[in-house]
């Protein structure tokens, strides 16, 4: 039966029957084909973000290593992040970038990764790498701190305790 007598609805039960699957086949294959742009096309957009640098650190020879596991800097912010803010809904922050995770420490632990930039330490905003280092030096064992970061321009908290 050609492919042009299936789009009018037959009267007859073996005529309907294959009429109503070739329609569910139709509508089963239209949802894979869109599904497949929309995840070919997110994989797309997060690609291209993921390989674009938000952060820099504002002087490369004025980094710190803390005592969590990672070393830090001054965030400076790129014209990528300030082309991209309105477009993408991305924040710009003062704080400290993480510039490297030691294998098995705290930070590495926490999930922190190069890249991140930390802009609150215990509820305290931390707008240099000096502030932040005094406020991460503060973790304790017995309690929980949160530590606010920015991750491809988007905001994570996580807890830390020693």
């Amino acid at each position: 039966m050609p492919a042009t007598e299936v789009s009018a609805a037959p009267n007859k039960g073996a005529n309907r029957h294959i009429w109503l699957i070739l329609r569910e086949m139709r509508t089963t294959l239209a949802c894979v084909v869109v599904s497949l742009f929309t995840v070919i096309g997110a994989a797309t957009a997060v690609t291209g973000q993921e390989g674009d640098t938000l952060y820099t650190c504002i002087r490369e020879d004025a980094t710190r290593t803390v005592d969590i596991g990672a070393t830090i800097c001054d965030a400076a912010p790129t014209d990528t992040l300030t082309q991209r803010m309105e477009v993408d809904n991305l924040q710009l922050r003062a704080g400290a970038l993480v510039t490297g995770v030691e294998n098995g420490g705290l930070a590495q632990t926490a999930g922190l990764v190069p890249g991140d930039v930390i802009y609150r330490v215990g509820g305290v905003d931390v707008g240099t790498n000096v502030l932040a280092a005094a406020r991460l030096s503060l973790i304790k064992a017995d309690e929980d701190t949160v530590v606010n970061f920015l991750r491809r321009g988007r905001p994570y908290r996580v807890k830390i305790r020693r």
